[in-house]
């Protein structure tokens, strides 16, 4: 029983205490204003992989072809396009941009099956891009009038080797509004990661970096070309930095059903059996660790009867609580507070969300996604 005891006021208070280390850094961590100052000779390349997106990649095109008016860099937008079985390709290609140059990746792909798709789609990218900074950025993702021209004067201010910016998922309905939460505090962890140097990750959904410093090969595995291009850039000593500002943001729509949440992330998640370093894995420990134990505390009164009940009021209590003063910081920087209405039942189905992926995640070696299985 004193085991149990001393575990329940061990763990939570190691997890408050990471929630409230990394809401430390993310306030205290400098937001990135306005800067009307642009180098016009840096060019960037977009590179866009795309299967199966003909219902985003108009709006991902046009949003960032209107954030491109009138700005005298170089910036040219390039779609790979992965064997889609749809329309994609033609959608891309018909709207006939001198920014735009549309590629099929089965066209340079020698035959046979690989496994890492999407990153040789960006690997075929990259050999046909002609600037010296890739943009990296999804299909389905948006970007505001500001995002282009905010990236610029980063790079002419800090000239990085990698930046790491923010992805907001939308949605309406409970399902997206958890994932809503749940991104946006993400972002967090990867602002303290970079801030502090613990740890690197970062969203391929939203990665600018040299293009002389990264490279794909056919057999790497088929996630991860966001955290281990950051993670190698970070054992090499670049320079690297968290892009936070609303402006520099790009939006995507929440997964719509269970089916494709749980395929995302278990997907995301199994990337963290490959991580090397051990405040990540510590970092990723505590927060599994502690949703285990709530969902055991039930059980564990089958033999300790009320003394178990007690333990897990107090142990949901301090989750809840710090868990709403960290998103309540976020989804007032994302602007984004009606996120917070579907907090009180996220706060729970975080729990077992947190404890299945987790556990799943440690087991699984090949998934679904985009209609295939990889590993």
């Amino acid at each position: 029983m004193l085991f149990y005891i001393g575990l329940t006021l061990i763990l939570p208070g190691l997890y408050v205490y990471l929630i409230i280390y990394l809401l430390d850094i993310w306030e205290s961590y400098p937001d990135y204003g306005e800067h009307d100052v642009i180098d016009s000779t840096i060019g960037l390349s977009i590179l866009i992989p795309a299967r199966n997106e003909s219902d985003n990649i108009i709006n991902c095109l046009t949003s960032l072809l209107a954030s491109a008016e009138g700005l005298p860099n170089p910036i040219e937008i390039l779609v790979i396009d992965d064997h889609s079985e749809d329309n994609t390709y033609d959608l891309a290609s018909g709207l006939g941009h001198p920014r735009i140059r549309v590629f099929r990746l089965q066209d340079w792909l020698e035959d046979g099956p690989i496994n890492a798709y999407k990153k040789m789609a960006l690997a075929l990218g990259l050999e046909k891009a002609r600037e010296d900074y890739i943009l990296q950025v999804d299909a389905d993702v948006t970007v505001p009038k500001t995002y282009l021209p905010i990236l610029l004067s980063s790079l002419t201010k800090e000239r990085p080797d990698l930046i790491a910016a923010p992805v907001l998922l939308e949605g309406e309905s409970r399902l997206q509004r958890f994932q809503t939460l749940d991104m946006m505090g993400m972002m967090a962890v990867t602002a303290a990661g970079i801030q502090s140097g613990h740890w690197h990750i970062a969203n391929g959904a939203n990665l600018l970096y040299k293009k002389e410093l990264v490279q794909y090969e056919e057999s790497d595995i088929a996630s991860g070309d966001d955290v281990f291009i950051i993670q190698k850039l970070a054992s090499e000593g670049c320079k690297i930095i968290y892009l936070k500002n609303l402006s520099a943001t790009v939006l995507t729509s929440a997964l719509p059903d269970f089916s494709s949440f749980y395929k995302q992330r278990i997907r995301w998640a199994t990337k963290n059996k490959y991580q090397s370093s051990i405040s990540m894995k510590l970092m990723m420990a505590i927060p599994f660790l502690n949703c285990l134990l709530l969902i055991l505390h039930p059980i564990i009164a089958i033999w300790m009867g009320s003394i178990a009940w007690v333990m897990l009021a107090f142990h949901l209590m301090c989750k809840i609580l710090v868990d709403y003063l960290y998103l309540f910081a976020l989804a007032r920087f994302f602007d984004r507070p009606k996120a917070l209405v579907s907090y009180w039942y996220s706060s729970i189905a975080h729990i077992l969300y947190i404890a299945i992926i987790g556990v799943t995640s440690l087991v699984v070696k090949k998934y679904e996604w985009k209609g295939r299985k990889v590993s």
